[in-house]
């Protein structure tokens, strides 16, 4: 469609920036004359995650809302009114067809900007529990999408709901088992264990997983692929080099489609948009809930999985290196349970997810 123009509110983590870019994708494979905007907060990982897609980016200024009293409070205001012009001037000079938000600080100035200059609004939510942000915005959205069913009883009042499940990129996937091997110079005799807590990391399962390592070293069969963080990495890297085990460790994993298609098991924080991978992949997990979430919505994604019989749980508050090490030798040393939950976590997967977005809005005559 020649002059199609789509602008997405999307950053902070990932976990926002991959389902905007698997949204994105589809509608170019669609309509490849069509024209993508993403537009995020300055600070994040927004600019190295869209960069990497081919995608234009422009910030604005945009803030999480700060509780209690202090400087941060005080300039939030301030922080909100600029953001809002800023982001009115994007929308008004880029004149999009519709804006569609996958959350983020940036969702709020975003949406609410071009539905008051009259561009429908659509919205993704990735979480069980959707946020205030969504909340608030399914009064003015033409469209919202989201992940689970259990997330109908939380937005019951809104008539044009969609469970779509969460998007995920178009490669993961598809990268076989041999050919994944192949390319990160893995030995495809040993299980191979993913360890990852997110696009930014996560020290709880960093130290974790260092304690584990010397409870395990005397698994032959065993070798890691580690993704830390940019703030653990010199620490992790060094330490690794004293464990006889295969550690590979990245700050952060650019192909994680070859990541994933290695993996025989895999560690990590339970975002939405890591639950959509994982079973997309159909990958058994050992989950560990940030503890930290709004209203706990890691605890609730997990949960889903749990029920399912497709990972392991275990409380941050709980966890450390030696019972980590007891359930990764528990799960690699039982096949058939690790079959088991890789089928049940593949039953959960929802791969066609930005496509039938995609197919609703137009539908909706929003594209």
């Amino acid at each position: 469609m020649a002059g199609l123009r789509v602008l997405f509110a999307a950053g902070g983590t990932g976990g926002h920036i991959f389902p905007a870019v698997a949204i994105a994708d589809e509608i170019k494979s669609r309509y490849p004359e069509a024209q993508i905007l993403f537009v995020g907060a300055r600070r994040g990982m927004q600019t190295q995650l869209v960069s990497q897609t081919g995608y234009r980016f422009k910030t604005i200024a945009a803030w999480s809302l700060p509780r209690g009293f202090s400087l941060r409070a005080l300039m939030f205001p301030m922080v909100l009114v600029v953001g809002t012009l800023q982001a009115a001037w994007i929308v008004i000079t880029y004149r999009p067809r519709v804006a569609i938000g996958t959350g983020g600080y940036a969702s709020g100035p975003v949406l609410t900007t071009a539905w008051l200059l009259g561009i429908p609004v659509v919205i993704q939510e990735q979480n069980l529990l959707p946020g205030v942000t969504t909340r608030m915005l399914t009064r003015i959205a033409r469209q919202v999408n989201v992940s689970f069913e259990q997330t109908k009883k939380y937005l019951s009042n809104y008539h044009n709901l969609v469970v779509c499940g969460n998007p995920t990129r178009r490669e993961i996937g598809t990268v076989t088992r041999p050919e994944a091997h192949r390319r990160l110079g893995l030995d495809s005799s040993k299980k191979t264990v993913l360890v990852f807590g997110g696009s930014q990391g996560a020290s709880r399962i960093n130290q974790a997983l260092l304690e584990a390592l010397g409870e395990l070293s005397g698994a032959s069969n065993l070798q890691i692929l580690w993704q830390t963080g940019k703030k653990d990495y010199p620490k992790v890297k060094k330490k690794t080099r004293s464990f006889s085990l295969p550690v590979i460790v990245w700050d952060f994993i650019v192909d994680m489609a070859s990541a994933l298609g290695a993996a025989d098991l895999v560690i990590s924080r339970s975002g939405a948009t890591t639950i959509a991978e994982l079973t997309r992949c159909g990958l058994p997990s050992i989950l560990v809930p940030y503890p930290y979430a709004t209203r706990f919505h890691q605890q609730q994604n997990a949960r889903v999985l749990l029920e399912a019989g497709a990972c392991r749980l275990i409380a941050d508050r709980e966890l450390n290196g030696r019972r980590l090490a007891t359930i990764i030798r528990e799960l690699l040393n039982n096949k058939r349970e690790l079959q088991q939950m890789a089928e049940n976590s593949r039953k959960l997967a929802r791969p066609r997810a930005a496509e039938l977005i995609v197919s609703t809005m137009i539908k909706n005559g929003l594209i």
